[in-house]
C-alpha cells in the first residue's frame, strides 16, 4: 500500500514539473527565454500581435498590480460571488459522482466490487465526448447560459433516475446523463465567469474564489451520502436535484439581468465592467 501510494506520488510529482516545462505564459511573458527552454515561445512582433488582440477584445492586455484596495473594491461586486456559488452547487454533483458512484453501483444498485469499479468508468467516458461537443457549441453560438442549463437539467433527469427507479439498468443510465452533464458544467462555469469578467485582477480574484467554492462543494458532498440512508441515499439525491435547480435559477435570473445591462450599454446609458465596447455573454 505503501509503495502504491509512493508510486501515485511520483506519478502526480512529475506531471507537475512537465506542466511547468509545458504550459506556455501570457504573451506578454511568452516572447522571453524560459528558465528551462531559452527559445521564446513567440516573436516579440507575434506577443505585441495577440497583445493587441486581447486589447480589442477585453481591454487587459497590460497586467494590474494587486493590492489590498484593489482586491476590496473588487470584492464589491456580486458576480464573482454567484460564480463561487454556482461552482460549488454544481460541485456538489461531480464530487457526489467522484466519491459515492462506485459505492452506489455496489448498494445501491447490487453489482459486485469488481464490477462497481469498472462500471464506474464508461460514465465518464461519455462525459468527456459530452464535454467537449457542449463546449463547441457554446463557443459557436456565444451562449454560455443556455449550455448550462442544459447540463442543469440533465443532471436532475440523470439523479432523478438513479433515484427513483427501480431496475439497476435505468438506474445505470442515469448515470451516465448525470455525470456527464455535471463534469460538462465544469468547463461551462469557468467559461461563463471568464467572458462576463474584464481585468486580470479581478478575474485571478475571482477564479480564487470559484475555485475556493469548487471545494466547498467537494465539502458537501462528502457529507450528505450517509450510510443510514444507504441504499437508496434518497436525502442526497434531493440535495443533488436542489443544486441544479437553483442553478438553473440563477442562471435564468441572469439572463434578464444581463440582457438589461446589455441594452442600457447599447443605449450609452453605462459602461460595463469599465471597459466601452463590452457586452456580458449570456
Amino acid at each position: 500500500m505503501e509503495i502504491d501510494k509512493l508510486q501515485e506520488g511520483i506519478i502526480t510529482c512529475t506531471l507537475g514539473l512537465l506542466g511547468y516545462i509545458a504550459i506556455i505564459d501570457f504573451p506578454d511573458k511568452a516572447a522571453q527565454p524560459g528558465l528551462i527552454i531559452k527559445k521564446p515561445f513567440l516573436t516579440q512582433e507575434e506577443a505585441t500581435l495577440i497583445l493587441n488582440r486581447i486589447d480589442r477584445d477585453r481591454g487587459d492586455a497590460s497586467v494590474e498590480k494587486l493590492s489590498a484596495r484593489i482586491i476590496m473594491h473588487h470584492l464589491k461586486d456580486w458576480k464573482i460571488w454567484e460564480f463561487a456559488w454556482l461552482y460549488l452547487l454544481n460541485n456538489v454533483v461531480a464530487y457526489s459522482f467522484s466519491y459515492f458512484l462506485p459505492i452506489i453501483l455496489k448498494k445501491g444498485m447490487g453489482y459486485s466490487t469488481t464490477m462497481s469499479q469498472v462500471l464506474s468508468f464508461p460514465p465518464y467516458a461519455c462525459a468527456c465526448i459530452w464535454m467537449f461537443a457542449t463546449a463547441w457549441i457554446a463557443d459557436h453560438y456565444r451562449q454560455r447560459g443556455l449550455v448550462i442549463i442544459f447540463n442543469a437539467g440533465m443532471t436532475i433527469v440523470g439523479v432523478s433516475m438513479m433515484a427513483f427507479l427501480t431496475t439497476p439498468r435505468d438506474r445505470y443510465a442515469g448515470a451516465f446523463l448525470g455525470v456527464a452533464a455535471a463534469n460538462s458544467n465544469v468547463p461551462s462555469l469557468l467559461s461563463y465567469m471568464h467572458n462576463n469578467i474584464v481585468g486580470q485582477s479581478k478575474r485571478a480574484l475571482a477564479s480564487a474564489l470559484l475555485i475556493g467554492g469548487g471545494a466547498c462543494g467537494g465539502i458537501v458532498a462528502s457529507n450528505i451520502f450517509r450510510q443510514v440512508d444507504a441504499p437508496g441515499y434518497r436525502p442526497a439525491m434531493y440535495t443533488v436535484i436542489a443544486t441544479q435547480a437553483i442553478t438553473i435559477l440563477h442562471v435564468l435570473k441572469n439572463f434578464v439581468v444581463y440582457t438589461l445591462s446589455n441594452r442600457k450599454a447599447e443605449r450609452g446609458e453605462k459602461i460595463i465592467e469599465g471597459q466601452e465596447g463590452f457586452r456580458h455573454t449570456l
